[in-house]
């Protein structure tokens, strides 16, 4: 009688570990692409937010013409101006809490978030100014936004 072969069927050891370690290669491609994309959607969005605050208070020194808003980004806010939200305030009030408000914005919504409002011959220039979370050794992220306003 002759001896029959058996042949092998189904997959082999080794088969199996170079499939599970393409598959964790892969896998693990994924893992930092997602990490990739969440910190530039995070960057992205710290951006968007400083873009948004430029154009707030440029909106309100459109509201209140009378008066130039200006501060430096060294400059300290105006401290303690009144609620202009639920009392009748003069300009300059109105200015002081204003830039009070934003600036308190801009530190409760951006990382180390600050901002400057320069004044040139009717060119309002808004630059706000951020430390990106992504590399806090690098330096600051900044957005600056021009409009044309023109002082009463």
């Amino acid at each position: 009688m002759p001896r029959r072969r058996f042949q092998q069927s189904g997959f082999s050891l080794i088969e199996v570990l170079v499939a599970v370690l393409i598959v964790s290669v892969g896998v693990l491609g994924v893992a930092g692409l997602q990490l990739l994309s969440l910190q530039n959607n995070t960057s992205a969005m710290f951006r968007t937010q400083a873009i948004q605050s430029a154009y707030d208070i440029m909106d309100r020194a459109r509201a209140n013409r009378d008066i130039v808003y200006a501060i430096g980004m060294e400059d300290n806010p105006p401290q303690n101006p009144p609620n202009c939200e639920t009392t009748i305030c003069s300009p300059q009030q109105m200015r002081n809490f204003d830039i009070a408000e934003w600036r308190a914005d801009l530190a409760d919504t951006l990382p180390n978030g600050t901002g400057a409002i320069a004044y040139t011959g009717g060119v309002m220039t808004v630059t706000v100014r951020w430390q990106d979370t992504r590399n806090p050794a690098a330096a600051p992220l900044e957005v600056a936004v021009t409009t044309q306003i023109n002082v009463l």
